[in-house]
Parts: structure tokens; C-alpha cells; sequence
């Protein structure tokens, strides 16, 4: 039964600054910010595309969270900060993603702190947690997962976060998301998986039976309006999913509903996938291959064992409650899935 959709909660104390503006979840919070009557600033890496907040009629500023001399001029008069500007992939290299998603965090915190900001909320990721089997964990979970720089960089950036509110200089908020980020926009997940779901090549781990947990875009970004929103939010970290527990197996039968095609799988054991991806990471290392294998260590291990992620405290501290179903989200990012593709063909 699909959930009545609630009243955009009130927005959290304005000018709003969201770094990363123009990415997939960026976009979809400047929206659902605007929607809250906040005024919203962007900040996005140089030459990167602006089009889509262009046309949302997000002012915005071009700047480096690698380079802290660029980020003075675009804090001036912000009062809160959404900090989502990272590398979000599994592949690369160490130092790189200590660089960005660490070091720059850290750069826009002190810049935060500087410009008189008061909340700082901090897009972080379950990655933080080791692979080794979760069912309803929460955020005491230990945050020691460094089986590859982007988890590892993930865990110091949120380290500088709460070095930051425990000095009193700045209050914060960390946000870790859904294992799985679907939604309008999605060129991380959605585009990729498609052709194998639409050619039955999509080879589950262990038949797929694993638990895992996701967030439809507008439910996360509501959720983060409503963490930014909330005094009793400052110092504390909300795991933020739809509340369903589902098996990997289960999320794809679903997609391939949206799609309208029979869900086809092949499967492979979990010692195999895991030792495959061991194997090739090695030998794509000793080879210094920019891009990624086809399997690894972080993608076989993340889908080998359960991991499952409560939201029960956003529930009771901010009243989070994810208004869109799995899959009438999973109808909305096909259907703009279908319309990206057909533009592309309808281009060449």
C-alpha cells in the first residue's frame, strides 16, 4: 500500500550551502530545500556541468574542497552546510581518496567553522562498516572497515566531523545513507545494472538470499533536511535507509518489475566470488590498471554477507519516516533511466 505523502518538514536555518550541488543526491536536496523555503547556494568542482541547478534557479560557485583558499567566498553568511562533494566509487587510489573525501571534509569544516556556519551536516556511508555480517545494526556499529581508501577515508572524515563538534566549533550532524542510493538521476547504480538485468547476466552471490538496505533519493534527502532542522540532531550520527528488509535477490526482482522483463540470475558461491575478487584485485594492482576489475574485494565481500542497517533512531529522535515505496521509486528512476537513454540515441 503506497504511503501518503507528508508536508516537506521546515527548513533548517538559512542561507543553506550544499557542497557537491550538482551531483545525483546533491540536486535532489537543493530541491527538497527549496521546497522548504530555504534559500540554496551551491558549491561544485570547476567544469563540472550546472545545468541541472541552472534550471532549479540554484545560485552557485564553482570551488575546489581540495584547495581551502576557494572556500572562504562561498561560506560568507551561511549559516548551514551540507557537506556531500566526495568520490563515491570503490575503485582508486588510496592517497586520492584520503586527498578528497578526508582532507577536503576537513577543509570545509574549518572553512564552516570560520564563516560563523551553526550546523554542519556530513554525508558519510555504511562503508564505514566492516562486511562481516549485519541484521538491524545500528549506528553504535564499530566504524573500522578500511578494505579500501574510499571506506577508509570515509572513517577519518567523519573522525575530523566529531573533532570538530567535541571542540565546540561547529554543531554537526553525520549522515550515513542506504547501502544502495537509487533514484531520478542515478548514474552510479541504475544505468550500469540495467544491460545485465535486460540480458539475464547478473551473477548473484549466494542466490542473492543476503539482506541489504537502500534509500530512495527523496526519502534521504528528507531525511537530512529534518537532521539539519533539529536541535537535538547536533553531535549525532543517523542512519538513514526506507526501512525494509529486503535480500539483494529480492531488490532485483523488484527492478526487474519496474523494467517489465522476467528477473533472470546466475549465481555464484561466496568462497568462489570472494577469492575472485582477491585475485583480480591483486593482479590489477601489480599492473597499476586505472580501472576497476570486475570484481573485488569491496564488491564481493559487500554481497557475500548480510547487511542490514536499522533506521530506528532517525525514526524516534526526528520523526524520519520514508514517504515513497520501493517501487514506485524504482517506477520513477526507470522511467527517467528510459528517458536518459533514448535522448542518447535520439542524439547520435
Amino acid at each position: 500500500m503506497e504511503k501518503e505523502p507528508v508536508s516537506p518538514p521546515p527548513g533548517p536555518p538559512s542561507p543553506v550551502l550544499v557542497t557537491g550541488a550538482n551531483g545525483f543526491i546533491g540536486s535532489a536536496l537543493c530541491r527538497a530545500l527549496q521546497q522548504a523555503g530555504c534559500e540554496v547556494r551551491g558549491l561544485i568542482l570547476p567544469g563540472t556541468d550546472a545545468g541541472v541547478l541552472e534550471r532549479m534557479g540554484v545560485q552557485y560557485t564553482p570551488a575546489d574542497i581540495c584547495d581551502p583558499a576557494t572556500l572562504a567566498g562561498p561560506l560568507s553568511g551561511v549559516r548551514t552546510v551540507f557537506h556531500l562533494a566526495a568520490l563515491a566509487r570503490d575503485w582508486g587510489p588510496w592517497k586520492l581518496f584520503m586527498r578528497v573525501n578526508a582532507d577536503g571534509a576537513k577543509n570545509v569544516l574549518q572553512a564552516a567553522a570560520d564563516a560563523g556556519v551553526k550546523r554542519f551536516v556530513h554525508m558519510s556511508s555504511l562503508a564505514v562498516h566492516e562486511f562481516s555480517g549485519h541484521v538491524d545494526a545500528d549506528e553504535s556499529t564499530p566504524a573500522t572497515n578500511r578494505i579500501n581508501g574510499y571506506c577508509a577515508a570515509k572513517i577519518v572524515a567523519e573522525e575530523h566531523v566529531k573533532e570538530f563538534q567535541s571542540g565546540g566549533r561547529l554543531e554537526t550532524t553525520i549522515i550515513r545513507p542506504g547501502a544502495i542510493i537509487h533514484g531520478p538521476g542515478d548514474t552510479t547504480v541504475l544505468i550500469h545494472l540495467v544491460p545485465y538485468l535486460e540480458q539475464g547476466k547478473l551473477m548473484l552471490i549466494s542466490r542473492g538470499r543476503q539482506l541489504t538496505c537502500y534509500s530512495y533519493v527523496e526519502n534521504l534527502v528528507g531525511g537530512m533536511v529534518l537532521a539539519a532542522s533539529r536541535p537535538e540532531a547536533a553531535g549525532e550520527t543517523f542512519i538513514l535507509t526506507d526501512d525494509i528488509k529486503i535480500t539483494i535477490r529480492e531488490l532485483m526482482e523488484a527492478i526487474c518489475a519496474a523494467l517489465e522483463i522476467p528477473p533472470r540470475f546466475g549465481s555464484s558461491p561466496a568462497w568462489l566470488a570472494r577469492s575472485a575478487g582477491w585475485v583480480l584485485e591483486m593482479l590489477w594492482k601489480l599492473a597499476r590498471r586505472p580501472q576497476a576489475p570486475p570484481v573485488h574485494r569491496y564488491r564481493a565481500n559487500f554481497a557475500a554477507k548480510d547487511f542490514h542497517f536499522s533506521c530506528e533512531k532517525a525514526k524516534k529522535v526526528l520523526g524520519y519516516r520514508p514517504a515513497v515505496s520501493l517501487q514506485k521509486g524504482l517506477n520513477n528512476a526507470v522511467r527517467w533511466y528510459r528517458t536518459r537513454i533514448n535522448a542518447q540515441e535520439g542524439s547520435r
